[in-house]
């Protein structure tokens, strides 16, 4: 990211720079420590040179002294004769490297002469038992001039370590003093650049960070009006303009939604994102027309099976208020089959009254034969009658049997209905089924009425054969009276077993005309609650006219 201020290279430059000064801090003492060090090691190995002169020295008088009480003194003497025992024999004859080439030399002119003063003792010792003023003078001229030039050369010694002592310790003076100023410079310099780091940290880095935050408190709160007073060039510039556009972007999102839902409240769902929705929000925006073109399908199939139920509810109701009329005139002209059937039976009697009066009269007198030939005129056109009234019985059974057919495809087509309407059709498949068990029922007694009637037909045509032939008869010859009489007795048999099969038919179309009348008073109800189903339809209609739905639904 290319920016006239990046806070990112400043602060590690001066972090960096920080770093790298507590680094050379560190570096310079360390080093000066280690140079001290070297120094002290060197003023450690002068002084124990040092000590180790000044012991030999101490050492080898006390050595001269022994030495010289053995001599002078008759005592015992205790010293060493081998150059190699001794404190500086042991410096001489070491491995000990040293470093300084004058003192090096110096040892070596030291060497024949340490050897020399130790063997001496030996001789002198020796020289003491046989001529002890021969012992004494080598001891005065010899073992003591070598033990002052030992001496001698272990000043020089003492000498020179003392001086490089010195030396050694005003060089480490003068390192540490370097040492404090060095570090003190690398301090400061550290400490400048870490108040600088600081500074700047908390100049261009806590302080918009801490105003970014404070502006961005209202997001807490669920408010999306923000407004950044932070203008920059650097990160946080950049973060404080992205933050306001992203939460600017939000909040035109929140708009964009709340103007779909106001929309949706009000029962618009052609309705659609307006703003292009980026990023993850793309899924929202995916969500919520799926949802609008979900929902406008689902109310567009609502309204379309409305308009099913609505159109099927319709024919119903139609349909239930015609089987009622059906039903109602069928429950008429079966009560007026009833009374015609009533009036035969009253006929049927009179008949048999006087087909009995006919047989009394025959048996009386002959002159009663006319009369008798007018009456079974009478009984021809009264068995005309029956059979045109049969005939129209069987015609109003055909259209009992048709409306109780129609009935019970009407149920059978309700029920379907009421089973695609689901639960709201619970009810009306009651009615449906209670509808079609009339029909069922009606049609059975229509069945049975017109097997009833059938058998009346074939007997008032047998009774016509029957009067037709006493008829032609009486016509023929007034002689046959007598065996008229025979005739009218079969003739009176016929009518009581027409009367018999009238009072049958008579019970039958009773009974029809009670089915009937339930079967009318279920076609009522059927019609009253399709009448409601249909309302009900309408009011839905009504209520689903309210909502706009997508275009092309």
């Amino acid at each position: 990211m290319n920016m006239k201020k990046s806070i990112k290279k400043t602060v590690w430059t001066r972090a960096i720079a920080a770093v790298a000064s507590i680094l050379l801090f560190s570096f310079v003492t360390t080093a000066n420590i280690l140079r001290i060090q070297s120094v002290q090691d060197s003023n450690t190995q002068a002084a124990e040179l040092l000590q180790r002169a000044q012991g030999a020295e101490t050492a080898h008088y006390k050595w001269a002294s022994n030495l010289s009480n053995a001599l002078y003194a008759g005592a015992e003497f205790t010293g060493s004769t081998d150059p190699t025992a001794c404190t500086l024999g042991q410096w001489i004859y070491g491995s000990e490297e040293i470093s300084d080439p004058a003192i090096s030399s110096l040892r070596s002119e030291l060497e024949p002469l340490h050897k020399e003063i130790h063997e001496s003792a030996t001789h002198v010792l020796s020289l003491l038992k046989t001529s002890p003023a021969q012992a004494q003078n080598y001891y005065q001229e010899t073992i003591l001039s070598n033990i002052t030039t030992l001496v001698g050369k272990l000043d020089k010694i003492v000498e020179m370590e003392t001086t490089a002592n010195n030396d050694g310790l005003a060089r480490m003076h003068t390192m540490i003093l370097q040492m404090q100023l060095v570090c003190f410079l690398c301090l400061v310099l550290a400490l400048f650049c870490l108040i600088s780091l600081v500074t700047y940290v908390g100049k261009h880095v806590v302080k918009p960070i801490l105003l970014i935050t404070d502006r961005a408190r209202p997001l807490q709160a669920g408010r999306l009006d923000l407004q950044m007073d932070y203008q920059s060039e650097n990160e946080l510039g950049e973060l404080a303009k992205t933050l306001e556009d992203s939460v600017g972007l939000i909040h035109s999102y929140v708009e964009d939604i709340n103007r779909i839902m106001g929309q949706l409240s009000q029962g618009n769902f052609d309705v659609a994102t307006s703003t292009p929705y980026i990023g993850d929000f793309q899924s929202i925006e995916s969500s919520l027309n799926s949802f609008t073109s979900t929902i406008s399908d689902t109310l567009g199939s609502i309204i379309h099976t409305q308009g099913r139920v609505s159109s099927n509810a319709g024919q119903l109701s139609s349909g239930a208020q015609a089987l009622a009329q059906g039903a109602t005139e069928q429950a008429s002209a079966v009560e007026e089959l009833y009374a015609t059937l009533d009036d035969l039976s009253k006929g049927a009697s009179r008949n048999v009254q006087s087909a009995a009066t006919a047989l009394e009269s025959a048996r009386l007198t002959g002159e009663q034969v006319t009369l008798s030939g007018q009456q079974m005129e009478q009984m021809v056109s009264a068995m005309s009658d029956i059979t045109k009234s049969s005939q129209e019985i069987g015609r109003i059974i055909a259209t009992i049997e048709d409306i109780a057919f129609q009935t019970n495809i009407l149920a059978l087509n309700a029920a379907v209905e009421a089973a695609r309407a689901g639960s709201a059709g619970k009810g009306f498949a009651v009615v449906a089924d209670e509808v079609r068990s009339l029909a069922t029922r009606s049609d059975e007694a229509a069945k049975a009425t017109k097997d009833l009637i059938d058998n009346s037909v074939q007997a008032t045509e047998q009774g016509s054969r029957i009067v037709g032939q006493v008829s032609e008869s009486l016509k023929k010859t007034l002689d046959l009276v007598m065996q008229s009489n025979t005739t009218i007795n079969t003739i009176a048999e016929a009518i009581q077993a027409e009367s018999a099969s009238i009072a049958q038919v008579t019970e039958g179309i009773g009974q029809i005309s009670a089915v009937v009348q339930t079967n009318s008073a279920s076609s009522e109800e059927s019609a009253a609650v399709s009448s409601e189903l249909f309302e009900e339809v309408h009011k839905l209609e009504d209520e689903t006219q309210k909502f706009h739905l997508k275009r092309g639904r």
